[in-house]
């Protein structure tokens, strides 16, 4: 589809949640210059302009997305070593470079695997598992601008902490490539049986039966993790239609079948509303919802 402008396009299939009406237009871009002619072609048509990857920590609203989705999973997968570093663009999935570094023969990626985002989502929301996140193997960015600019960011700019970054202050940035340090050199078998051991643990602490976009809270700084407070102010199981927060990890909300985002906003608003009288915690999402956060 690259270099194709798609009317009316689903959304919620290329999501996992699996949840949202269509785009208005939909496109991929084969490369930076083509990032530049759809940014360029929105602004010439008044179209609003939303960035798509693998969908996940995604809530796109039940009447859609107006103006252009550029989807990032079908484009910009640029992803090869230069010296000591390893360069990915935007589109490239998390497990694929956690496994790219693992043939290459470097350790400190793993906990990437079971992560099913994309490099620039990722970078944008510091994403991490198992104790570490992207700060730890991160060495910087380039990000396209409305401006049409191509600016350069070295890690120690980015502001980068607890699922946050100072690229969520500029939304219509569009994180285009990243650069990774190759640190820690690792026999390639022993980082491949880590990956496949943690993706294992994974899997059995989180629900899998269901769809899902992953973590729905950020856990707070201090206290309990978000799925205990959750769970403490008895919201396992809670429904609201199709949506239902996991029986097995309460930040969890699972798509049974035909949830509608309507219905997971306000299981969404419940969960915040029974924490806060029960347990005293504003608690603050991590899943993006579109258009809403945009406007």
């Amino acid at each position: 589809m690259k270099g194709v402008i798609l009317e009316n396009h689903p959304l919620a299939p290329l999501t996992t949640w699996k949840i949202g009406g269509p785009a208005e237009y939909l496109a991929a871009a084969a490369g930076l210059e083509e990032v530049f002619r759809l940014m360029v072609l929105a602004q010439e048509r008044g179209w609003p302009l939303f960035f798509l990857g693998r969908g996940s920590n995604l809530l796109i609203a039940d009447a859609g997305l107006p103006g252009l989705t550029l989807h990032l999973a079908r484009s910009l997968q640029i992803l090869s070593r230069r010296g000591d570093t390893l360069r990915a663009g935007a589109g490239v999935s998390l497990p694929r470079l956690a496994r790219t570094a693992a043939a290459l023969g470097f350790s400190g990626f793993e906990f990437l695997a079971g992560i099913p985002g994309s490099v620039g989502a990722a970078v944008r929301l510091n994403a991490g598992a198992d104790g570490r996140d992207l700060a730890a193997v991160l060495s910087r960015v380039w990000v396209a601008t409305p401006q049409l600019q191509l600016l350069e960011f070295r890690v120690g700019e980015l502001g980068l902490d607890y699922r946050s970054s100072r690229l969520l202050y500029f939304p219509h940035w569009l994180v285009v490539e990243a650069e990774f340090l190759l640190s820690t050199p690792a026999p390639p078998e022993a980082v491949r049986r880590r990956l496949r051991e943690l993706q294992a643990a994974r899997r059995a602490r989180q629900p899998a039966n269901y769809r899902n976009c992953g973590s729905v809270f950020k856990n707070p700084k201090a206290g309990p993790a978000a799925g205990l407070l959750i769970e403490a102010a008895g919201c396992k199981g809670l429904r609201r239609g199709g949506a239902q927060v996991s029986r097995k990890h309460a930040n969890f909300i699972l798509n049974r079948g035909q949830a509608t985002a309507a219905q997971v906003k306000a299981l969404i608003a419940e969960i915040q509303e029974r924490v806060w009288r029960t347990q005293g915690v504003a608690l603050e999402r991590e899943v993006v919802i579109l258009p809403d956060d945009l406007r």
